[in-house]
C-alpha cells in the first residue's frame, strides 16, 4: 500500500475539543436548545437545496449575518444572545488540542507534509488564526468558504491531490472527526483515521509513523 507521505488534518472537532462542545456554548448563550438551532439550521440548507445545516456558511453562500436571520425565523425560542455574533458564541475560550498539535509537529520533522483540510466559515477565521498563532506546521490549507467545495463532496478531496499530491507509491491520509467525511476519503483512495479523542488519535499516529 506505501507509506503515508501526505497526512490532511481536520480543525474543529480535532485540533480543538468535540463540536458538541461549542453547540453546547451557543445554545447556552443564547437559550436556544440545541436540537432546536439545528432543525432551524437544517431549514435554512434545505430551502437553499443543501446537505448539512452549516452548509450555506461552508460553502460561503450565505455570509453568518445573513444566514443567522433566516435561522432565527425558524426559532420558536426568542434568542437572548445576536445569532449574527455566532463565530464569537462558539469560539469563546476555545481552546487548542496541544497533544495533536505536538504530533502533527513531530510527523512533519519526519518529513510527512501536513495539511489542514476544513469545512470553514470566513467569519470564523480570525478565531482560528489567533489560536493557531505561532504555529507553522502546514504545508498547505484548503478551506471549503474559500473553493466552494466542502467535506464530504468527493471534489475536495481531489482538489486537494492538487495541492499536495502524495509521490507515487506512498499514501495520503485524513485525520477528522466526522465518520461520512472518513468515508469519502477511503472512497477517494485516502488512508482516513476517524479522531475520537486525542490520546487515541496520537497513538495511532505514532504507530503509523514510529
Amino acid at each position: 500500500m506505501g507509506p503515508v507521505s501526505v497526512l490532511w488534518c481536520d480543525f474543529g472537532g480535532v485540533l480543538t475539543p468535540p463540536v458538541t462542545d461549542a453547540a453546547a456554548r451557543v445554545a447556552a448563550a443564547s437559550g436556544v436548545p440545541w436540537p432546536e438551532l439545528a432543525r432551524a439550521a437544517d431549514r435554512v440548507a434545505g430551502e437553499l437545496g443543501l446537505r448539512g445545516r452549516l452548509a450555506p456558511l461552508e460553502l460561503g453562500i450565505l455570509s453568518q449575518r445573513e444566514w443567522a436571520g433566516r435561522l432565527t425565523t425558524h426559532l420558536t425560542t426568542v434568542p437572548r444572545a445576536d445569532l449574527g455574533r455566532w463565530d464569537e458564541l462558539w469560539y469563546a475560550d476555545r481552546p487548542l488540542d496541544r497533544a495533536v498539535v505536538a504530533e502533527l509537529c513531530r510527523l512533519s520533522s519526519r518529513g510527512i507534509r501536513i495539511g489542514l483540510l476544513t469545512n470553514s466559515v470566513a467569519e470564523w477565521e480570525p478565531h482560528r488564526t489567533r489560536m493557531l498563532t505561532g504555529i507553522d506546521v502546514f504545508d498547505a490549507v484548503v478551506r471549503s468558504h474559500e473553493i466552494g467545495l466542502a467535506k464530504p463532496d468527493p471534489a475536495i478531496y481531489r482538489h486537494a491531490d492538487t495541492i499536495l499530491p502524495a509521490p507515487a507509491h506512498t499514501r495520503t491520509m485524513l485525520v477528522d472527526d466526522d465518520r461520512d467525511n472518513c468515508t469519502a476519503a477511503v472512497g477517494h483512495g485516502w488512508l482516513a483515521l476517524r479522531h475520537r479523542t486525542a490520546v487515541t488519535t496520537v497513538t495511532r499516529l505514532r504507530d503509523l509513523v514510529p
